[in-house]
């Protein structure tokens, strides 16, 4: 089976032209509440962002839009061959009410700190109460690497970026070298082997 190819432009340090990157002050502008009847235009923008990057996540505020609105779907890709996928998950004005106190140390890369990751510590469980695209409210418990995107996101509504989150950034390394030599899945059908 073919993996989505991942985002090669990313992979090399460029941002997308949509994506507002590190230095930018819309990165780090506080974000308001929105209801869903505001939220249809802008999630369903997020989602095709998302799905045109191939990435796991995308928040608001990475599109210059400074509301609490994010989107998570996680697909395997070709440098993620080993991720666990999930279906679209749209969160409006989430606020997570309890984390474990168990944590995981795993690479994390960002669209808007395009060419780079870094292992980051995360909760290995969360509980997030959340308005989804009906406008429901609603509460959700998110585990493993799902609970590590949706933090990651999380963190953009309150304008952080993994970067912020990493005790120390001895791991940071660029995307060209995660591939050569911290990937723990050897999987030669990447960007940099198709050229």
């Amino acid at each position: 089976m073919t993996l989505p190819r991942s985002n090669c432009a990313w992979i090399d340090g460029a941002a997308d032209d949509s994506v507002v990157t590190l230095g930018d002050p819309r990165l780090k502008a506080p974000t308001t509440a929105i209801g869903a009847a505001d939220a249809g235009d802008l999630l369903a923008t997020l989602v095709t962002r998302l799905r045109e990057l191939n990435g796991a996540g995308l928040a608001a505020p990475q599109i210059g839009v400074s509301v609490r609105a994010a989107i998570v779907e996680v697909r395997r890709t070709d440098v993620f061959p080993d991720r666990p996928e999930t279906g679209l998950i749209q969160l409006l004005d989430p606020v997570v009410v309890d984390r474990s106190d168990e944590t995981t140390l795993d690479w994390e890369g960002c669209f808007s700190v395009p060419g780079y990751l870094g292992q980051t510590p995360r909760a290995e469980r969360i509980t997030v109460r959340y308005t989804t695209e009906a406008g429901e409210t609603t509460t959700r418990e998110f585990t493993g690497y799902t609970a590590r995107v949706v933090q990651h996101e999380i963190d953009h509504l309150d304008g952080l970026v993994y970067l912020d989150r990493m005790p120390d950034l001895t791991s940071l390394t660029t995307a060209p070298n995660y591939l050569d030599h911290h990937r723990p899945v050897t999987n030669p059908a990447t960007c940099r082997t198709a050229r």
